[in-house]
């Protein structure tokens, strides 16, 4: 086991955080050395290196912890890891999850069903919602110092659009391709925007991440069997290194910081102070107690989504302080005046989000068919009334899948999480 976590945890440091860690000390230390060395050294990043990792130690891990599981053989062992459907961007995968599959892959009429279902839902989340989103922030991300405070505040909420979209997407086409090969794969997403608290957030958001953080970081730092300020630190350190994952960049580092001080937070205010957060009765109180969620959720996709650390600080900064008079006199004073990235010139150089009536309408549009597409996780027995309409009802979805995809796709994007 020890071998096995040595080998993945130095295999991942090197491909994935070489680069990070001779900058670190290149700055830490003054010394040329490690500046040149990264111009000296090429590394190619292996293809899902985070997925596969991850897989492989608890994989490891768990067959330490329970003896009594079967023994892997070397075949059944590659085909776990190098399973292609979930290969790119998860689910991860345990072993539990995996091999029980393989007792029962004969063609089956509800996981043939299920399938097509989730990979037409992925493909219409990714190229009808979370490519126009896309589409709409990153000239705001690539430019924050010159957007006012609600162009600032929507591109996090654009951003929270897009990458559950984007995500789930993969995920459900993921998972669709698993089924119509026999094989039933662990959801990744469960409404997580319907959530009422930061901790059920992360019980249904990238769900599969979350359970591996709990069970190899959490526990294994002593979970919440310990003093109070060690659970509140080992949930900052977890959340932390769950960043860090993500990639090898400050904006991630800090990304997962924030969770794991909000994290804490919540569970002081449970604990010491006996404010109760879940759950809730009253349906008023729900949608705010979500909309407040969903708002701190949107604070750090801009954490998570900035290009580097210094866009990261202005986009943060500018949320507080950038006033649409302000940004309209800086840059009535400034040579930035023609903003390439927004494609146009409007009041005198200043491009805010809202200043578009087409942009105003399309976010709503993207913001509902999210509320949409949460809501339907929400509620999966709702649609089981239905199945017994599958020949027709899967019919008819795809004809009109095809006529929207073919109305309103746009220049679609790689997915975001085939970088990590």
């Amino acid at each position: 086991m020890i071998a096995s976590i040595l080998f993945n945890c130095i295999n991942l440091g090197f491909f994935k955080y070489f680069y990070f860690f001779s900058r670190v000390l290149a700055d830490l230390t003054g010394y040329p050395f490690f500046q040149e060395i990264q111009g000296i050294i090429h590394i190619v990043l292996p293809l899902a290196i985070s997925f596969y990792s991850f897989q492989m130690i608890a994989a490891a891990v768990d067959a330490k912890r329970n003896p009594n599981i079967e023994t892997i053989s070397l075949k059944g062992y590659f085909l776990f890891v190098l399973f292609f459907p979930v290969l790119i961007a998860g689910p991860i995968m345990r072993t539990g999850d995996f091999f029980p599959n393989l007792d029962n892959l004969e063609p089956d009429r509800n996981k043939i069903y299920n399938g097509c279902y989730l990979v037409i839902s992925g493909l219409l989340k990714k190229v009808l919602i979370a490519d126009p989103a896309a589409g709409i922030i990153s000239p705001i991300f690539s430019n924050p110092e010159v957007y006012d405070s609600t162009s600032l505040i929507l591109a996090g909420i654009g951003y929270s659009i897009q990458v559950f979209c984007d995500f789930s997407g993969l995920t459900d086409m993921a998972r669709g391709v698993g089924a119509l090969l026999g094989f039933y794969l662990p959801e990744n997403f469960k409404a997580p925007f319907f959530s009422l608290s930061g901790r059920e957030l992360w019980q249904r958001w990238h769900i599969t991440l979350s359970f591996w953080l709990r069970d190899y970081i959490y526990f294994s730092l002593g979970g919440s069997r310990i003093a109070q300020w060690r659970t509140h630190l080992n949930l900052i350190l977890t959340m932390t290194i769950g960043g860090f994952w993500h990639g090898a960049d400050y904006t991630f580092i800090t990304w997962g910081f924030y969770w794991g001080v909000l994290l804490a937070g919540e569970r002081y205010l449970e604990t010491s102070l006996g404010w109760k957060l879940v759950p809730e009765k009253n349906i008023v109180l729900k949608v705010l107690k979500a909309g407040i969620v969903f708002l701190f959720f949107s604070f750090g996709a801009v954490l998570f989504r900035a290009n580097n650390a210094s866009t990261m600080v202005q986009h943060v900064t500018g949320i507080f302080k950038n006033s649409p008079n302000k940004i309209e006199t800086e840059l009535a004073s400034s040579s930035l005046f023609w903003l390439g990235d927004a494609g146009n010139l409007v009041d005198g150089g200043s491009f805010f989000l809202l200043n578009q009536m087409e942009n105003v309408e399309k976010f709503l549009y993207l913001f509902l068919a999210l509320v949409l597409f949460n809501w339907i996780q929400y509620v999966p027995d709702f649609w089981k009334r239905f199945r017994k309409y599958d020949p027709w009802l899967l019919t008819c979805v795809g004809v009109i899948s095809i006529f929207l995809l073919a109305l309103f796709s746009e220049d679609s994007g790689a997915f975001i999480y085939y970088k990590f």
